[in-house]
């Protein structure tokens, strides 16, 4: 499904369901979209400070000059040039703010890209996939549930739940990827002895991360009571925390907790040798993408357990029956 460009940049959430091919074009399309909004960004906040600047400067030279008792035509001349540069910046920066929404978070699209290519093999020829991106920023009004206090903090809690992945495997599993991001924007204000009022600001958030399968109870008996073995096959990158597994007769769920500051994949090893030294603190960050395919993996053991058990608890049924 071609991608609406004037619909998304009023609402800026994105939803199809459409083969894995068509899903990776439409995500280039957001991925140029991006990019154009990041070089526009860039070119204007250039030329905003390039007039801003010499308009103030224009500007108040112009004043001292009047305020010493010398006017000139010149120095009208003066004046009105620093107020039209002085105009044109803010008018600028005011234009870079109306166009700031279009920078996206590049790893909500990056993420879906990487799984999307991952799960590929897995997936039943042409078979559909829905998928459901919001990309607008975490702390958007409409995202904000709550406003509370926290301490002494005035904090404001927004729920985010931006990022869904559903597919029907080959071998008729279905498969869901769920993502939501959870911020606390926390701000407080201080009056010291001399008067002066200091306010401070900080953000913690978080990043939960829940994959689940559904089959089918017929081919998976005993499923329900296997939250014992779903729980042991669990495997994680380091550092990751397992927040919850669940298991019933007809489905099996996982839930992780991400850092803030998730990157969608770690390319190369802090460990390696030939890693720069001021890129050791990004690898060791949370690996979206790894962590969505270990879960993956790990909950599929548990799948691959209870199927063969079924089939042998089949074969002893026939061969009694005989």
């Amino acid at each position: 499904m071609a991608v609406n460009i004037t619909r998304f940049h009023n609402v800026f959430l994105y939803q199809s369901r459409a083969t894995v091919p068509e899903l990776l074009e439409d995500l280039k399309v957001l991925a140029g979209l991006d990019a154009r909004a990041e070089s526009q960004l860039g070119v204007l906040t250039l030329f905003a400070w390039l007039t801003l600047i010499p308009g103030v400067l224009l500007s108040l030279m112009s004043f001292g000059v009047w305020a010493g008792g010398a006017e000139t035509e010149l120095v009208k001349d003066e004046a009105l040039l620093g107020g039209t540069l002085f105009v044109v910046g803010l008018l600028l920066f005011l234009w870079r703010a109306s166009l700031k929404p279009r920078d996206l978070d590049n790893r909500r699209y990056g993420l879906a890209e990487v799984l999307l290519e991952r799960l590929q093999v897995d997936l039943a020829p042409d078979a559909p996939v829905r998928l459901k991106l919001d990309l607008r920023q975490v702390d958007v009004r409409e995202k904000r549930v709550k406003e509370d206090m926290v301490g002494w903090w005035n904090t404001q809690f927004f729920v985010d739940p931006w990022f869904l992945l559903e597919a029907s495997l080959a071998d008729g599993t279905t498969l869901r990827i769920h993502v939501v991001e959870r911020l606390q924007k926390r701000e407080r204000s201080k009056t010291s002895a001399s008067g002066k009022t200091k306010t401070k600001t900080k953000r913690k958030g978080f990043a939960r991360l829940e994959v689940s399968l559904r089959v089918k109870p017929a081919r998976h008996p005993g499923l329900g009571a296997m939250k014992r073995q779903a729980t042991a096959a669990v495997r994680l990158p380091e550092h990751i925390q397992l927040e919850r597994v669940r298991v019933a007769a007809d489905r099996l769920s996982m839930r992780v907790r991400l850092a803030h500051d998730w990157v969608v994949q770690v390319t190369r090893s802090p460990d390696d040798p030939e890693t720069p030294a001021f890129w050791k603190q990004a690898l060791v960050k949370d690996d979206a993408s790894r962590t969505a395919t270990m879960m993956l993996l790990s909950l599929y053991q548990v799948v691959h357990y209870a199927r063969r058990r079924g089939k042998l608890q089949a074969t002893r049924a026939r061969r009694q029956s005989v």
